[in-house]
């Protein structure tokens, strides 16, 4: 079940998907076609190419937590979309203390420091993409983009039905890997986006 009211609409997602795509290849592009000349003669400006690189690595980096925003966003009963900045945040937000979490399962497990974050109550019933049988997703999961490569790194807590948490996993998006393939790998279960127009 994902929750139809978390849809995306097709502009937001849009946009997104494609500046996560193909930022950096036509960043590369312009420089090679702006400095084309330059670089028969061996004169390659290659302050100008690292400025522009450092500058698509940001926007890609930020395109892809957005990206696997609308995918966990599905999949959360949360309404509200938790932004932290801090670990202390993460550890006193409504979604930690609200739902009954034990804040030392997090300490204990360790959360991200600082950084732009997202933090999602995960919880969905669906099929095993390996298995072919039920699966339950009852997870907490933190994304942060690292803004200056082309990542987004992902905290996955796993957490039982008295919601104490029973095991930590960390993967990274990177570039140009599909968010929603990568998800679908790391969770064994089919992360899919619904868009609708309009949006919600």
């Amino acid at each position: 079940m994902s929750y139809y009211a978390h849809a995306t609409d097709p502009v937001t997602f849009g946009i997104f998907f494609v500046l996560y795509y193909v930022t950096i290849p036509v960043v590369v592009l312009m420089w090679f076609w702006k400095y084309y000349h330059y670089i028969r003669k061996g004169k390659y400006h290659i302050k100008q190419l690292a400025l522009l690189i450092l500058l698509a690595f940001v926007i890609t980096s930020f395109s892809g937590f957005k990206i696997l925003d609308q995918y966990l966003y599905i999949y959360s009963p949360v309404d509200e979309k938790i932004t932290c900045y801090s670990s202390s945040c993460i550890l006193s937000s409504p979604l930690i203390t609200e739902y009954n979490f034990v804040r030392e399962d997090f300490e204990n497990a360790g959360v991200p420091s600082v950084g732009f974050m997202r933090i999602y109550r995960i919880y969905d019933v669906g099929i095993s993409q390996s298995l072919l049988s039920p699966k339950k997703l009852n997870h907490v999961v933190i994304t942060r983009p690292l803004i200056f490569i082309p990542v987004t790194e992902v905290h996955v807590y796993s957490v039982s039905e008295d919601r104490r948490i029973i095991s930590k996993d960390k993967f990274y998006l990177i570039w140009p890997k599909s968010p929603g393939k990568l998800l679908t790998e790391k969770f064994d279960f089919k992360f899919s986006v619904m868009i609708v127009s309009g949006g919600a």
